[in-house]
């Protein structure tokens, strides 16, 4: 009984938000470097307005995927806590002779 497979999917999925982060947390850099004021005087309010709105909303996502991907590697740490705890307890209710036996290939570990 282990979830070792379950542990690597949440590792993989931790590490896509933290990707999707970096890509989104890049554009929001790019739009940063966007200069309303070459619009002229009379475009400028509506094009900073524009920007501004976007970058909120950019932040706003960058922090939801590093929030994901932290929620993710907590809980993988949560469960491999939980796995080990489970391991552990279950070998102590078994006889001498299997208390090594391994919870993923079955054999002595």
């Amino acid at each position: 009984m282990s979830l070792h497979v379950y542990l690597a999917a949440l590792a993989r999925s931790a590490q896509g938000w933290e990707d999707q982060g970096e890509v989104v947390r890049g554009g929001r850099k790019s739009l940063g470097e966007v200069d309303a004021s070459l619009l002229g005087s009379r475009a400028q309010p509506a094009a900073q307005a524009f920007i501004d709105t976007w970058m909120t909303e950019i932040k706003r996502l960058e922090d939801a995927a590093v929030d994901h991907g932290e929620a993710l590697r907590d809980a993988s740490l949560l469960f491999q806590q939980s796995d080990q705890d489970v391991v552990e307890r279950s070998q102590q209710l078994m006889t001498w002779t299997d208390r090594n036996v391994s919870p993923t290939t079955g054999g002595l570990g």
